[in-house]
């Protein structure tokens, strides 16, 4: 299991429905490269969780966690209430549900909807299937608390029920302690018409009760074999003393 936190679990929960938007957006555009600037916050004290690319017009999605099932785990619900655009490309109506389990080992997300402005003008409704299973990383010598959580999965897109492409994902995430935490959520195409990579990149606070990092939403055409974006979240948890 993990001890993963509310404000991750809806942190990371709204990075995959940011990313899912993206795949869709990807299938009807193709993998042209590009990047946009995102913030990703989670507060659950004030029950504030969105993230957003902040370019002007950028897609903003929230989150709303409902209140964990002792045994069984925590729905966590993701919408966008007003239309987008990501790369000059419209993407509007975003919903989904992101289940995680009681253990916090696994986040389920079985019909997440987006629509994308396609090239004939009109809404094309887009379906994403993910399964991600987490674990913890390293512990802190002096505590041994865990302060790294990864993940690998799989994930589907369909558009009107068909599937069209198939991604595998990744994600790591490191936890700040006096420095810098950061977050990388990686996807990279396994069906489709070619090879395409997407990132999300983010640092900044990621504490027990607040997730607040900025960075960058990138889409790159390289091969799964490529050097992968988590190698870069590698924040050393123990400052060596002299």
């Amino acid at each position: 299991m993990t001890n993963m936190r509310d404000a991750e679990k809806a942190a990371f929960a709204l990075n995959e429905a940011m990313m899912q938007a993206t795949e869709a957006m990807i299938y009807v555009k193709g993998c042209s490269e590009f990047q946009v600037p995102v913030e990703v916050y989670s507060y659950p004290d004030s029950n504030t969780h969105y993230i957003m690319d902040t370019t002007f017009g950028g897609i903003q999605l929230t989150a709303n966690p409902q209140t964990a099932v002792p045994g069984f785990g925590q729905n966590i619900d993701i919408n966008q209430a007003t239309q987008g655009m990501l790369n000059g490309t419209a993407v509007q109506g975003l919903k989904g549900r992101y289940t995680f389990n009681d253990k916090n080992n696994m986040m389920v997300g079985e019909k997440t909807g987006v629509q994308v402005k396609g090239q004939n003008k009109t809404f094309d409704q887009f379906y994403s299937t993910v399964i991600k299973d987490f674990y913890h990383g390293g512990t802190y010598p002096q505590t041994g608390e865990f302060y790294e959580i990864y993940d690998y999965g799989l994930q589907s897109v369909s558009k009107f029920g068909y599937p069209v492409n198939k991604w595998w994902q990744q994600s790591k995430s490191v936890r700040d302690d006096g420095q810098q935490g950061c977050t990388v959520f990686q996807k990279d195409r396994l069906v489709g018409t070619g090879a395409c990579r997407i990132s999300l990149s983010t640092k900044g606070l990621s504490q027990p009760d607040l997730f607040w990092q900025t960075g960058t939403l990138k889409v790159s055409k390289v091969l799964p074999g490529a050097a992968s974006e988590i190698s870069n979240c590698n924040v050393n948890p123990v400052f060596q003393l002299p």
